[in-house]
């Protein structure tokens, strides 16, 4: 059942280009992968708000029309300190990257697969100067907690 709800949505993403974002969430969520479709407009231009996993220092990260980087957001200076991001590789991807990189090319959307490139990639911290991966900071503070089953 799992597998042709994953297939219909699959169906739907590479057949409505208009509601590319929406779709793409959809399957995203059927792969289990809850924080990546519940927490992004798309992964083309966004802002994203992560703890340096090193200082605990908020820093927010620039994927998109703004840029490509990690800052220190002030109230009235906007983002300062920037840093660019480093992206990954598209043949270094880990999974989940590797697999919304590999669906985005395949559809055409380049925009969407140079963000997930970003989002899969390093950043620095404007406090600290230590790097850290993106994508495992967001999702260790976005995950959401297994399911019990009893």
């Amino acid at each position: 059942m799992l597998s042709r709800l994953r297939d219909l949505a699959d169906q739907r993403l590479r057949s409505r280009p208009a509601e590319y974002d929406r779709a793409f969430g959809d399957l995203l969520a059927l792969a289990g992968q809850y924080h990546w479709s519940a927490a992004l407009e798309n992964f083309a231009d966004d802002f994203y708000t992560v703890s340096c996993p090193h200082c605990g220092a908020e820093v927010t990260i620039a994927i998109g029309d703004y840029g490509f980087y990690s800052a220190i957001r002030d109230w009235d200076r906007g983002d300062i300190e920037r840093r660019e991001l480093l992206p990954a590789q598209a043949e270094e991807l880990p999974d989940p990257g590797r697999w919304m990189h590999a669906t985005a090319v395949r559809d055409g959307q380049q925009r969407i697969a140079e963000g997930i490139r970003h989002l899969f990639g390093r950043a620095e911290c404007p406090t600290c100067a230590s790097a850290f991966s993106v994508a495992d900071t967001y999702t260790s503070a976005n995950l959401p907690p297994a399911l019990e089953t009893a």
